[in-house]
């Protein structure tokens, strides 16, 4: 496992050094996919993304999400945001299951604008979702994140967060587990307007490594189109992801 990590670091770090990306500043309306909501920039004004994503698991488990996300400032270096979804699974033994998840909820706080630009805050997910799916929990997190331009115009992204879970032992009863989110990527821009996102996740509780290569294309009538892939690097991550969908600011 330490070995594919060096590995990817490395790669990314070679990808960084060999780039020729452009347009740093637009950098700043383009959204993360594993980490939409621990990020460092503070929006101008509300936006919002519906998707789809279809994930593939050990022993023939798919799920598909249908999901609606987005978040609005509130004060000059603040921001808060929300995410709900429909989601269907289906096991390899056994009736598929779909329902609603969890209500998203979150808040961030720009305390460095830039050219670093440094935030901290927080996340929670009310219990509202369907049990068939293995939703209704309360989780929380907090975490810290940062974006730093290069001079090549590349944007390097990390966070960092402590992530306390809700696991169900029985019908009635439930543990807490805390682990620890370490995050890094980067964002090549581009003048085309085209954006290739790279990130790469690492849940120190469930074994959870998961690297994800996405596209993010500004329209001329004002949206953007984003889609990517992701690989699980781990037992505890999907094997396989695909995710398509339209971002839109208000």
């Amino acid at each position: 496992m330490i070995r594919r990590i060096m590995l990817i670091i490395i790669l990314l770090g070679l990808s960084v050094n060999f780039s020729q990306a452009q347009n740093t500043n637009a950098t700043d309306e383009v959204r993360l996919f594993q980490n939409f909501f621990q990020d460092a920039p503070i929006a101008a004004n509300p936006y919002g993304e519906g998707f789809f994503q279809y994930s593939t698991f050990d022993n023939d488990f798919s799920s598909l999400d249908l999901a609606v996300q987005g978040a609005l400032p509130v004060a000059d270096k603040i921001q808060l945001g929300g995410g709900l979804g429909f989601r269907s699974i289906s096991p390899g033994v056994g009736d598929s299951q779909s329902g609603i998840s969890d209500l998203l909820v979150s808040g961030r706080y720009n305390v460095l604008p830039g050219p670093t630009s440094i935030s901290i805050g927080a996340l929670a997910t009310l219990p509202i979702g369907s049990e068939d799916i293995g939703e209704s929990t309360f989780d929380f997190s907090g975490f810290g994140s940062l974006r730093h331009p290069l001079p090549s115009g590349v944007v390097l992204i990390g966070t960092f967060g402590l992530e306390f879970t809700e696991v169900k032992t029985s019908q009635t009863s439930s543990d807490r587990q805390t682990g620890a989110l370490i995050s890094g990527g980067v964002i090549y821009p581009t003048k085309s307007g085209l954006n290739v996102i790279g990130e790469l996740d690492i849940r120190t509780e469930g074994d959870f490594i998961f690297l994800s290569g996405g596209l993010d294309y500004a329209l001329k009538t004002g949206g953007r189109i984003r889609g990517g892939i992701g690989l699980g690097l781990d037992d505890g991550a999907p094997n396989f992801a695909l995710r398509a969908g339209y971002f839109l600011g208000f």
